[in-house]
């Protein structure tokens, strides 16, 4: 007659299950988050390049400022961002502000997740 192990072998039903639910729910989230994160990653970039441009090629008023945005912007291919910023003149300075809100949905809510990212630009 065979005998039965007497320790499992393996993992179980239920211990498979869980681990397969909580992997799915990582991709899910992940899977929103990237973007976002890769989005917000690309708009640092565009502001670090305007302000490093400064020194060679200075902005000196708000027009200048939102075509060198709005270029950056269409190199990176965001073109769906030109709505999320705005160029002022502010104290002898020109600031530029991207202002935009994203939605990370997490199944049991939804949560918002509000960027804001501003660079402020001193010309002579």
């Amino acid at each position: 007659m065979n005998r039965l192990p007497s320790r499992q072998k393996g993992a179980s039903a239920i211990g498979n299950i869980v681990f397969f639910v909580a992997l799915g729910f990582a991709v899910y989230l992940g899977i929103q988050y990237v973007p976002q994160a890769v989005e917000s990653k690309s708009i640092d970039s565009i502001l670090r390049t305007i302000e490093n441009t400064q020194r060679t090629d200075p902005v000196t008023n708000v027009m200048d400022a939102r075509t060198k945005v709005i270029n950056l912007l269409q190199v990176n291919e965001m073109n769906d961002m030109v709505d999320s910023f705005t160029v002022e003149k502010n104290d002898g300075a020109i600031e530029i502000t991207f202002s935009y809100d994203r939605e990370l949905n997490l199944i049991y809510k939804k949560h918002l997740m509000e960027h804001r990212k501003k660079l402020r630009l001193k010309y002579r």
